[in-house]
This record gives structure tokens, C-alpha cells and sequence, in this order.
């Protein structure tokens, strides 16, 4: 065999091997399929994530569980939603995300988190760091376009309900506005994380329809952990805190997966 036949059959080999791995049509749309549907069973946790990335907000993530949050962030990177940021941080989301670590909030969750750590939860963040390839396990990410319209439609199905709700509110109509609450009390939490409402609010206006609001708000301890439950009002449009931030840092004194 001639060093051209050589090339060619290898050239022909590489080729073939190249076709094998690229995934049939079928392949395709199946996969298509499995991830409209894990995207359509995005809970309560994922949007969290994605709120707080939306508003580079590390503070606003700090009550989802560890593992929670290390599952969460793996399924939204894998479903492409959030990304590995290729970029370095500028010095100003640095100076940002350093005033967050300076907050009793992140304090305390350092705390807790170096108060049980174990080896369980050591090998877990071992293999989060190695399922998506990460350099450092505080290795920052972003929305994609495609996590940002996910977002925003999950914003505006929201809102939807919310101005279904006030409307009842307002009309003094307490059977439709009750039925409304009912239905849609899996979305409280959402609510104050995305800022249409607090914990105030809707105790006051559960309380004006003649309703137990403790029954209700049970659901809703991650916001009133964070502070977006009491008098202070909704989340304003900037996240609620002064500061947004990039990052996290298990190995500097604290760990919060993807922000």
C-alpha cells in the first residue's frame, strides 16, 4: 500500500468513525422530545436557580439545598440553559460578589455547610465539578438565550395568575379568590422570588378574605429566610439587594453551585 492509499483509507476511516457518532435524525428529535419535556417539569428549585442567575443575585439562591442545588444546576446546564461563562469576571462583578460574601446571609450558610459537611456531600460536589467539566468547583455561568426565554415565559405565566388573583381580590369576590389561591399555592414561592408580591402582602390579603394564611405560607420559608417575605415590600426589579455577583466559593469558605 502507497503512502496515498494510506492517507486516502484514512481519510475514509475518519470519516466513517465521524458519521457513526453524529446521532441519527430520529435520535434528534427524540432527544428533542426528552428535553421539552424536562424543561416543561422545571420546579420550583430550577427557576430559583435561573432568577438568580437572571439577576446575578448569589444571595437569593443561598436556601436551596446543596444537593438540591447541585442537581439543579447540572440539569439546567445539560438542558441548555445556563452555560460555563467564557470570560473572566471584571473587577467590578468581583467587588460585587465579594460584598455578597460579606453578608450575614452567606455567612451563616457557610456556616451550616461547614457545620455538616461530610464525606457523602464531598464525593457529590467531587462529581459535580467532573460532570461538567469544571476548573474550579466555583466556576461562574450564565443565562443562555434559550434559559432567558424559558425565564420569561415562566415570568409572564405568572404574571397571568397574579392578575387573576388581585382581580378577585379587588372584586370582593372570596369563593373565586379562595379557588384561585387553591389552585395556584405550588406558585407562592415563585412569587415572591420573582418579585410580584411578599409574604406581607399575601398574609394581609388572605387575612381581608377570611382565610388562614399560615396554612398557606408554609411553602413559602425560602423567601421569608431571605428577607422577601416581611413589610419591606416586592422584590424590586433589581433583585432585591444592592449587589449581584458572579460566583461562589466552596473552597474559600463557602460553596454555591453555578452563581
Amino acid at each position: 500500500m502507497t503512502n496515498k492509499d494510506l492517507e486516502e483509507y484514512e481519510k475514509e476511516y475518519l470519516e466513517k468513525l465521524e458519521k457513526k457518532k453524529e446521532p441519527s435524525e430520529e435520535e434528534k428529535i427524540e432527544k428533542e422530545r426528552e428535553f421539552s419535556k424536562e424543561i416543561e417539569n422545571l420546579n420550583t428549585v430550577d427557576y430559583t436557580l435561573l432568577e438568580a442567575e437572571r439577576r446575578e443575585n448569589l444571595l437569593l439562591s443561598l436556601n436551596v439545598g446543596l444537593m438540591e442545588g447541585l442537581d439543579s444546576t447540572e440539569k439546567l446546564y445539560h438542558l441548555g440553559l445556563i452555560k460555563k461563562l467564557d470570560r473572566k469576571l471584571t473587577f467590578s462583578e468581583k467587588e460585587k460578589l465579594e460584598r455578597q460574601k460579606d453578608t450575614p446571609q452567606f455567612k451563616q450558610y457557610v456556616a451550616r455547610l461547614q457545620r455538616i459537611m461530610d464525606s457523602e456531600a464531598e464525593q457529590r460536589i467531587r462529581e459535580y465539578q467532573a460532570n461538567l467539566g469544571l476548573r474550579k468547583v466555583d466556576d461562574p455561568f450564565e443565562l443562555t438565550e434559550k434559559g432567558k426565554q424559558i425565564l420569561e415565559k415562566k415570568r409572564k405565566e405568572l404574571e397571568i395568575i397574579w392578575k387573576e388573583m388581585n382581580s378577585a381580590y379587588d372584586s370582593k369576590d372570596k369563593q373565586l379568590f379562595q379557588k384561585k389561591v387553591e389552585s395556584n399555592k405550588s406558585f407562592f414561592p415563585l412569587f415572591l422570588i420573582m418579585g410580584f408580591t411578599n409574604g406581607a402582602m399575601m398574609g394581609a390579603m388572605m387575612g381581608n378574605m377570611g382565610m388562614n394564611s399560615e396554612m398557606y405560607m408554609q411553602d413559602m420559608d425560602m423567601a421569608y429566610d431571605q428577607g422577601y417575605a416581611d413589610a419591606g415590600g416586592a422584590l424590586p426589579a433589581d433583585g432585591g439587594f444592592t449587589d449581584g455577583g458572579e460566583g461562589g466559593g466552596f473552597m474559600d469558605g463557602g460553596f454555591q453551585p453555578g452563581f
